[in-house]
């Protein structure tokens, strides 16, 4: 094995980071739109489905395909249609790379550190879907909740009791007060993805995390939410997905830990 000294080790991160931002900008991008076709369609779109421009259709070449560079090349315009690119692209990949970066950083190129970066990984994928289109998918959220007990049958992040009843209380604190806003309000306060992403979450970190995730995730929300009614980018009344926010609480908890609060 080669030995990297830290800083190129932290240059190979940001490498893969982008190299896995642009693959969750795609994913994300499809796996929504996937849900609505037949299971052959799917089939055809997985295996044959190369990068299209979403405008004039036009298959991509690979030298359009590296990350971050091929939109700042192009200066965020297709280069057939002269579209502009959505800019979510570049900012997924960006995303990707500073938070794989800090995990390595943090935890280093050690078995823990990869579960890390799987872990990570999955949560941007999910928070950029929930934001575009307020939905959890369960073939994210459910495989990250396994891990997580998998991999605390080994005591990895937390006791395997622990990470059992994170994913229990997690799921039915709230289950509980979705049904208690519903009966007083007589509206859905948030969605059953966000239920199953807590116990994921809980399964991780444990029981004693939850509280700590839950506390960020509504503070982050408030600020958001109040700031977007401020400044005029949302209405008051509009809907605001909660999956980032609890994401971000358990991304936090992976990096700062159980006793930040």
């Amino acid at each position: 094995m080669v030995q990297l000294s830290l800083t190129q080790l932290l240059i190979f991160s940001a490498l893969i980071g982008l190299i896995i931002g642009s693959f969750i900008s795609m994913l994300s991008w499809r796996l929504p739109r996937l849900l609505m076709m037949e299971e052959s369609e799917q089939l055809k779109s997985i295996s044959l489905g190369g990068s299209k421009c979403p405008n004039c259709d036009v298959r991509l070449p690979w030298y359009r395909l590296i990350p971050l560079f091929s939109w700042l090349w192009s200066k965020g315009r297709c280069h057939n249609c002269n579209v502009r690119i959505s800019a979510r692209y570049p900012l997924i990949e960006i995303a990707t790379a500073a938070a794989t970066t800090l995990v390595i950083w943090h935890f280093g190129a050690t078995s823990i550190g990869f579960a890390a970066l799987a872990f990570t990984w999955i949560l941007i994928t999910i928070s950029v879907i929930d934001i575009e289109h307020q939905l959890i998918l369960d073939n994210l959220s459910l495989p990250l909740l396994w891990i997580g007990l998998l991999l605390n049958s080994q005591s990895l992040f937390t006791s395997p009791t622990d990470a059992i009843w994170g994913a229990a209380i997690g799921y039915m604190l709230l289950w509980v007060l979705f049904h208690t806003f519903k009966l007083l309000t007589g509206k859905e306060g948030m969605g059953y993805g966000d239920f199953k992403l807590l116990a994921a979450l809980g399964a991780w970190f444990g029981i004693a995390a939850i509280p700590q995730i839950i506390l960020v995730a509504s503070v982050a929300s408030l600020v958001i939410g109040l700031g977007g009614v401020l400044l005029k980018l949302r209405a008051y009344n509009s809907p605001l997905a909660f999956g980032p926010f609890l994401a971000l609480g358990g991304w936090i908890t992976l990096i700062a830990g159980t006793n930040l609060i």
